[in-house]
């Protein structure tokens, strides 16, 4: 009787030490920070750090997708509105991992090819976006009117390059066709002429879609 009760002591003192050594580990779960992707931590509940730039995830350059027509704008002014006419657009699908980015610039490079001449022509353009938020769907679009279009030929090649304020070197550096000879090939270059969305009629299209361009 004796040891049949001092082993029921025994199953019991198991038992709760058990059940102490359960709790602890539920509450050392509940407090360890968990590590990022920068080699930080952070406690439950807190935002996770991310890597700060932007990693580009699709361009469109060339091709039925990187044409668009004028958009149509109601008005009440009586002016006859002329038929709407192809742009050629340039985008650039890319995502952030930090909650806030100060500033994001984008170095455009456009080549087009007059068909009748067979003469490139380079379209340089700059584009800084202002508080960028965290998220794997911004966009950035350039543009080349159909008055360009006509005069100098179709876009033959783009690249761009994405810089962080203050910084020398890029973050993401993206071209279509995939080309990199054009980066370092000396083109007759005509800058003012590529356009970001602000200076188009585009700008108000779809605003939401997009992040603030920074005022030059």
């Amino acid at each position: 009787m004796k040891i049949t009760a001092g082993l029921s002591l025994l199953s019991a003192g198991a038992l709760v030490f058990l059940f102490s050594v359960s709790d602890v580990s539920a509450q050392a779960r509940r407090v360890t920070p968990r590590a990022t992707g920068t080699g930080a931590s952070v406690q439950p509940g807190a935002a996770v750090a991310g890597k700060e730039g932007a990693v580009i995830r699709k361009m469109e350059a060339t091709g039925p997708t990187a044409k668009v027509r004028t958009p149509e704008i109601k008005n009440d002014s009586n002016e006859p509105q002329a038929q709407s006419r192809d742009w050629a657009r340039i985008t650039v699908q890319y995502e952030t991992d930090v909650e806030w980015t100060d500033e994001l610039e984008f170095r455009y490079m456009v080549l087009v090819k007059n068909p009748k001449t067979r003469v490139f022509t380079m379209f340089p353009a700059s584009v800084t976006y202002i508080d960028v938020p965290k998220g794997k769907r911004h966009t950035s679009t350039v543009f080349l009117r159909p008055n360009t279009l006509e005069r100098y030929g179709a876009v033959e090649w783009a690249g761009v390059k994405i810089y962080l304020k203050g910084k020398d070197t890029p973050v993401d550096v993206a071209q279509m066709p995939d080309d990199q000879r054009p980066w370092t090939i000396s083109y007759p270059t005509m800058p003012g002429v590529l356009l970001n969305r602000d200076q188009t009629p585009f700008a108000l299209v779809a605003i939401d879609n997009y992040e603030t361009i920074k005022p030059k």
